[in-house]
């Protein structure tokens, strides 16, 4: 499975609906639930961590493994960072839709602040190698990455992100510094992302 590295970038101006881009404000559809995890009663939001327009992507997707059409949605608990594989922390979500039908949903506390980081724009390559700096779509687990028995090794990875910095996020990812979201090969080719779990490696 040939990887698609993505290209990450500040942008000179503000992106459009339905780019794909690395945090910011996410971009949703009608009937949009934000993803949560329930601990002790209590729910806490996930985080938008990075959205994919698929119709970007399918110019550099060879086999044809990801959905031609709409948006990938990617969300994380930046809070706790959990380094075993795990559902509860990761949430993926696909919106089989025209793109241009999205809207910005704009994130603010109490006060009316915005709480988003920085937009970062993606652009994507195709893969010759993958690289361990590598951030992509698709590809091949490393053999860092592919764990020792602890259920990533089983899937793909749909994404991996390395550590990374923009102009006010440092995110830091533990071990070999980089988060990988992962799919059981017969899911993805159903394009059902309901059981993706995400590792840090």
């Amino acid at each position: 499975m040939k990887g698609i590295t993505l290209k990450i970038s500040k942008p000179t101006d503000k992106l459009s609906i339905g780019s794909s881009k690395l945090f910011g404000n996410p971009d949703v559809w009608d009937g949009f639930e934000w993803p949560y995890i329930e601990e002790n009663g209590e729910k806490y939001d996930l985080n938008f961590l990075c959205q994919i327009n698929c119709e970007q992507a399918a110019a550099f997707d060879k086999e044809g493994w990801l959905p031609k059409t709409g948006m990938l949605s990617f969300f994380y608990d930046l809070d706790t960072m959990p380094e075993a594989p795990d559902e509860k922390s990761a949430r993926v979500l696909w919106y089989n839709g025209d793109v241009s039908a999205l809207n910005e949903m704009i994130l603010t506390d109490e006060n009316g602040h915005g709480l988003a980081f920085s937009e970062q724009r993606i652009d994507f390559d195709a893969a010759d190698a993958d690289k361990p700096s590598s951030h992509l779509l698709l590809g091949k687990m490393t053999s860092d990455a592919a764990g020792n028995g602890d259920g990533i090794q089983d899937g793909v990875p749909l994404l991996r992100l390395c550590s990374f910095e923009t102009e006010d996020a440092h995110i830091r990812f533990r071990g070999n510094g980089m988060l990988c979201f992962s799919i059981e090969k017969e899911k993805l080719g159903a394009c059902d992302f309901s059981e993706v779990k995400a590792a840090q490696k």
